[in-house]
């Protein structure tokens, strides 16, 4: 049936629009929060977080991008976690950028996403770990991955898309909230980042 034929075209030329413009948009608003964090206009909107909301919320959003290059999702997490004060909309682009990378850039292996406390004598801290078995970086692509507007190198841009501003934007909201992320990984093996963030989040 002609018409039928045209029909599935029209829908998947719109389809492409749609998602086209969704990438756009996301590009568009990592430029914009980065513009607003160096100019000192970004603030922070602290609440009182329940974990296992966010983080199921997270894993439903990230399933689909895991999903798409046949990578398995593990998920590590205590069943009781504390509350947590911090940035709920900061909290989840932070995982959200990390386990959306996690599972671009692995094809047939796994992701692991770990939530942890760890207690000191001064202070209590809530540690997000995100591992990967993907393509991994070497030392010298470590060193330059929070750079603004850099990848790991141009084939990455080529091959992977996006601006090279997501792990930026995620260091700069880390330490906003007096934490921390680092980086360890190893090329042809995979990438572990590592977040830590304030119990409770001050000024």
């Amino acid at each position: 049936d002609v018409q039928a034929s045209k029909q599935d075209s029209f829908v998947s030329d719109l389809l492409k629009i749609h998602s086209s413009a969704v990438h756009l948009l996301s590009l568009i608003n990592e430029i914009l929060d980065l513009s607003k964090i160096e100019a000192g206009k970004m603030d922070l909107f602290l609440e009182e977080i329940h974990l296992p909301s966010v983080i199921n919320e997270v894993i439903n959003t990230v399933q689909p991008i895991v999903d798409k290059n046949g990578n398995k999702l593990s998920i590590q997490c205590p069943e009781i976690m504390p509350m947590i004060k911090a940035d709920s909309i900061k909290l989840r682009q932070i995982l959200l950028n990390l386990l959306s990378n996690a599972g671009k850039f692995t094809h047939g292996g796994e992701v692991t996403f770990t939530v942890m406390e760890e207690k000191t004598q001064d202070a209590g801290w809530i540690v997000f770990k995100v591992s990967d078995t993907g393509i991994g970086m070497s030392k010298e692509q470590v060193d330059k991955v929070f750079d603004a507007f850099t990848q790991a190198d141009n084939s990455t841009t080529r091959k992977y898309g996006g601006t090279g501003l997501g792990l930026t934007i995620s260091k700069r909201f880390c330490e906003m909230m007096g934490g921390s992320i680092s980086i360890e990984s190893v090329p042809a093996v995979g990438s572990v980042f590592i977040v830590k963030l304030p119990a409770e989040i001050g000024y």
